[in-house]
């Protein structure tokens, strides 16, 4: 029997929900098994242009400590 396309197309929708909602179980599951992986080039290349520029590595803020208020109340 025909089928309207747009009957396919939201089953594959609710398919591909159903996949990335099984996804994120899984990984919400094991989050102590992900492993962060190096750092690539692409990144690498990004860190340095930025350090060029003045601006601070998202580790070097981590690091620095609030400054106190101008004005003490």
């Amino acid at each position: 029997m025909y089928e309207h396309p747009y009957y396919q197309y939201t089953r594959f929708e609710q398919e591909e929900l159903a996949r990335r909602a099984e996804l994120h179980r899984f990984i919400a599951e094991h989050s102590d098994q992900i492993v962060a992986r190096p750092e690539g080039p692409i990144g690498r290349m990004l860190r340095r242009i930025g350090a060029a520029f003045g601006r601070r590595s998202g580790r070097a803020a981590q690091r620095q400590t609030p400054c106190e208020p101008a004005v003490a109340r």
